[in-house]
C-alpha cells in the first residue's frame, strides 16, 4: 500500500484550515462591500483584479527566491502568515480603499507561498505517486472551501445580514488561519533539498516536456473561463439567486472529492492522458451550458469540479515529475504567473464576447478551443 509522506499530510491540513478560514471571507466580502460599505461594482472590480494579480505577480519570484535560498518553508511560512494576520483587518475597514489595502496585502501572501509550497509538496512526492500526493493536498483545499462557506452561510442565516454580523465573521476567520501557521512551523520539516541551492538560472535548464505542458495550459487558460461566468449563466437559463450558493457549494465538494481520484488516475495511466481527458471535461462542460435548463446548469457545475480536479493536480504533478529539484520552486513560480496572466486574458475576453455576441459564444469558442487542445495534448505530452 503506497502512503502520503507525513509532511504533505499536514501541508493539506495547513491549507484546510487555511482555506476554510478564506471562504469564511470571500464569498460575503462582495455583499459586505456592496451593501454595508455602499461600493460601486467598479470599485469591487478592482479590487478582485488588483488582488488576483498581485498574487500571480508574485508567485515567480517568490519561487526563484525559494530556490536560491535553498529553503522552501520560510518563504513559505511568511506566505501563510502574511495572509493570517491580514484577515482579521478587515474587521476595520471603513471604505473600499482600506478593503483594497487588505485584500493586496492577503493575496500578497498567498503569491509568496504558493509556488515554494507546490515545491515543497514535489520534494516529498515520489515520482510514482506525484499525482496522488498532489490529488490529497488539492482535496483538503477545496475541502476547507466547503466547510468555509458553509460557516459563513450558517452565520448569515442565524445571526442575520447585519455588518456586526460581517465584521464578526472576519474576526473568527483569523483562528483557523492562525492555527494552520502553528501547524505549518511545528510540523511541517524543511525539504531534504533544502542544501541545494540555485546559483544562477536559465531557462534553458528546464525540460522541453515543461515548456509544452506551459504552452498548453497558457493556450487552454485563455479558452477557458472562470466559475463567475457559469454563475451568471446559470442564473440566465433559470437557476434562481438563492440556489446560487447551493450550486457553487456542488461544485466545491465534487472538486475535493475527485482531486485524489484523479491523481491517483493519472499515476496509473499517465499524466499526458489525463490532462487530455480534463481539457475533454471543460469542453463537456462549455457544450452543457449552452443548453437553455437550469437543471444542465447543475450538470455543468459537476463536470466543472471533475475538470478542476484534474486540471489543478495533474499540472503540478507533471512539474513535479520533470523539474530538477534545484528549480522545482522557479518553474511553480513561472507555470502559476503565467496562467495567472492568461485567465486575466480569459475573462477580459470572455466578457467581450459575452457582451457583444451574446451569452452562449463564449461558451461555444471555450467549448470547441477545449475540444481542439485535448487532442493536442493527447499527441504531444508524453509524460
Amino acid at each position: 500500500m503506497i502512503r502520503i509522506n507525513k509532511n504533505i499530510i499536514f501541508l493539506g491540513i495547513v491549507s484546510f484550515l487555511t482555506d476554510l478560514s478564506s471562504e469564511m471571507i470571500f464569498p460575503v466580502l462582495p455583499l459586505f462591500l456592496d451593501h454595508i460599505l455602499k461600493a460601486s461594482k467598479f470599485e469591487i472590480g478592482i479590487i478582485e483584479g488588483a488582488a488576483e494579480f498581485t498574487a500571480s505577480f508574485l508567485k515567480v519570484f517568490s519561487g526563484y527566491i525559494s530556490d536560491r535560498l535553498g529553503r522552501k518553508k520560510a518563504v513559505v511560512v511568511a506566505g501563510y502568515t502574511i495572509s493570517a494576520f491580514t484577515k482579521p483587518l478587515l474587521y476595520f475597514a471603513g471604505s473600499w480603499k482600506d478593503v483594497l489595502v487588505l485584500r493586496v496585502i492577503e493575496r500578497t501572501g498567498k503569491g509568496i507561498r504558493t509556488s515554494p509550497r507546490d515545491a515543497l509538496i514535489s520534494h516529498y512526492a515520489q515520482k510514482e505517486k506525484s499525482g496522488r500526493s498532489f490529488g490529497f493536498h488539492r482535496g483538503m483545499d477545496t475541502l476547507g472551501a466547503v466547510f468555509g462557506t458553509l460557516l459563513a452561510f450558517f452565520f448569515l442565516l442565524f445571526l442575520g445580514e447585519s455588518e456586526s454580523t460581517f465584521r464578526l465573521i472576519f474576526l473568527i476567520s483569523f483562528f483557523p488561519a492562525l492555527i494552520s501557521v502553528l501547524i505549518l512551523i511545528v510540523f511541517v520539516k524543511e525539504s531534504p533539498q533544502a542544501e541545494k541551492r540555485l546559483k544562477k538560472f536559465s531557462p534553458r535548464e528546464l525540460p522541453s516536456d515543461f515548456y509544452k505542458l506551459l504552452t498548453l495550459q497558457v493556450l487552454f487558460s485563455v479558452f477557458s473561463m472562470n466559475y463567475a461566468f457559469m454563475i451568471l449563466k446559470a442564473n440566465s437559463i433559470g437557476v434562481s439567486i438563492g440556489f446560487i450558493p447551493v450550486v457553487y457549494l456542488l461544485y466545491n465538494i465534487v472538486y475535493a472529492f475527485s482531486s485524489y481520484p484523479a491523481g491517483f488516475f493519472s499515476d496509473r495511466y499517465g499524466k499526458g492522458l489525463t490532462l487530455s481527458i480534463t481539457y475533454l471535461l471543460f469542453s463537456a462542460t462549455a457544450f452543457v451550458f449552452t443548453i437553455n435548463h437550469p437543471f444542465f446548469a447543475w450538470i455543468g457545475f459537476v463536470f466543472y469540479g471533475l475538470f478542476m480536479a484534474g486540471n489543478e493536480v495533474v499540472s503540478r504533478a507533471v512539474i513535479s515529475d520533470l523539474v530538477h529539484e534545484k528549480l522545482k520552486g522557479t518553474a511553480y513560480g513561472i507555470y502559476h504567473t503565467a496562467i495567472g496572466i492568461s485567465v486575466f486574458t480569459s475573462t477580459s475576453l470572455a466578457g467581450f464576447l459575452w457582451d457583444k455576441f451574446g451569452g452562449d459564444i463564449p461558451f461555444y469558442t471555450a467549448g470547441f478551443g477545449s475540444l481542439f487542445l485535448s487532442f493536442l495534448c493527447f499527441r504531444i505530452l508524453k509524460v
